[in-house]
């Protein structure tokens, strides 16, 4: 797992952390339709099957949803394990459009 991301990481301009996760628990809900509720914990390539493709997809529909710039240059599988851990990466790695 990566650190966890501290106040003073995030930069100024970032959306809210909570805005990321209710963004991305929504767009993960239509798109994978999956049986149980995503949560924080909910790991994303192990519970909802979520492949490489599919998660470029998500990432292009929440910087349309929140207008941001992600960057993914750093982006990896670990530090998009669950829910959590890719809302902790984009509220420190993106920018506002």
């Amino acid at each position: 797992m990566g650190r966890p991301v501290l106040e003073h990481d995030v930069p100024a301009d970032a959306p809210p952390r909570d805005q990321v996760v209710d963004r991305l628990t929504v767009l993960l809900t239509r798109m994978l339709r999956p049986d149980a509720p995503v949560t924080e914990q909910t790991q994303l390539m192990d519970d909802l099957g979520l492949s490489s493709s599919l998660g470029l997809e998500l990432l292009l529909a929440l910087e349309d949803e929140l207008e941001i710039q992600i960057d993914v240059e750093e982006l990896d599988e670990d530090r998009m394990a669950t829910l959590g851990d890719l809302a902790d990466y984009i509220t420190a790695n993106s920018t506002p459009r």
